[in-house]
């Protein structure tokens, strides 16, 4: 049976830096920067190894600390998971808690808005997206349920976004859990193959997809008023350049 460091000799000592997750107390740039190279390192040996394989003594070594150092940072690894967690299932749906669905904001801009925001945040959040996917099956039970809590309240906004776009004649009237899901999908596979040294950057990719999904959301009446609205712009911006050009001779 693999060794579960969490409840016996690796266990956090008693240290002035440790904290409980969710508990964190204010630290400094370099503390940050540290915390965040730990947690790319274990998230690569949690893929990699298996969170039950993975010790804080092997963690330590590869970013360099002393085996008792590292718990200035983090008192196990469950709370490098949690962390994990909190950075990329529990901030986000707190953040969409804040943004309800409002009866003066139409569809398009709520979810326009939410697929750029979740878009940027994962691309620039490394790999640990991707490799928190993966180790989903070796989640502890007291921190799955947070983490599935936390993805259904993601899952529901995007539905509750599409079916108020239904109402309002915006969309189309389709399957609003079928729609939800392609929408996180082809946000969440950016991940996958979007590489920072690319021609386009996090914002823009976040930009594409939320327009690609609008595109496939909306009626045909609601894409024509969008068009009319950019042709309208473009006539716009083409006056102001020629009047410009006439005063400048």
């Amino acid at each position: 049976m693999p060794h579960d460091e969490t409840h016996h000799a690796e266990t956090a000592p008693e240290t002035p830096g440790a904290t409980s997750p969710g508990l964190r107390a204010e630290t400094n740039p370099r503390k940050e920067m540290m915390r965040e190279q730990i947690l790319d390192t274990a998230a690569r040996m949690f893929d990699e190894m298996g969170f039950d394989r993975s010790s804080m003594a092997s963690i330590a070594q590869s970013v360099g600390l002393g085996r008792s150092a590292i718990y200035h940072y983090f008192s196990s690894k469950e709370e490098m998971l949690a962390a994990m967690i909190e950075a990329e299932a529990l901030t986000p749906s707190n953040r969409l808690a804040e943004l309800p669905v409002l009866p003066d904001s139409t569809a398009s801009e709520l979810l326009r808005r939410v697929v750029i925001e979740g878009v940027e945040r994962r691309l620039t959040s490394g790999a640990r997206f991707v490799r928190l996917s993966r180790l989903e099956a070796q989640i502890p039970d007291h921190l799955r349920r947070g983490y599935d809590r936390s993805r259904r309240a993601i899952y529901q906004y995007y539905v509750r976004c599409i079916e108020h776009g239904i109402e309002t004649g915006e969309f189309r009237r389709v399957d609003s859990h079928v729609a939800a899901f392609s929408v996180l999908g082809m946000a969440n596979w950016t991940s996958r193959w979007f590489r920072a040294d690319g021609r386009l950057s996090a914002r823009e990719v976040g930009e594409m997809i939320a327009d690609m999904a609008l595109a496939a959301l909306r009626t045909t009446d609601e894409r024509d008023r969008v068009l009319n609205e950019a042709r309208e712009r473009t006539r716009g911006l083409l006056d102001e350049m020629r009047a410009l050009s006439a005063l400048l001779g």
